[in-house]
């Protein structure tokens, strides 16, 4: 089992070029359910997606976009079939900030 994931999260430019910096984050994924998991991927992302994008004239779009592709990345990347599974099950999780 994976014990750990890198979450690289790149913001997705919708009319804007996105910025050149690209974080990463651990979440350590052992012995956590599918959706704790999720939950930390998701939190993750979040962190990271908004570290990439404030200041950004179109944030407030661009934010849920780059947390979506961000938490699909990491979730295909673990290759878990029920985290797979509960991601596709919970497809509209958004953070505000």
């Amino acid at each position: 089992m994976i014990r750990s994931i890198i979450l690289a999260a790149s913001a997705i430019a919708l009319a804007v070029a996105a910025p050149a910096s690209a974080a990463e984050m651990r979440v350590k994924v052992a012995g956590k359910s599918a959706a704790e998991v999720r939950a930390e991927i998701v939190k993750a992302a979040s962190t990271v997606c908004w570290q990439d994008i404030r200041g950004e004239a179109l944030a407030g779009y661009m934010y849920p976009a780059c947390i979506r592709a961000s938490v699909n990345d990491a979730v295909a990347k673990i290759n878990n079939p029920a985290l797979t599974a509960y991601n596709a099950s919970n497809p509209a999780s958004t953070v505000s900030r």
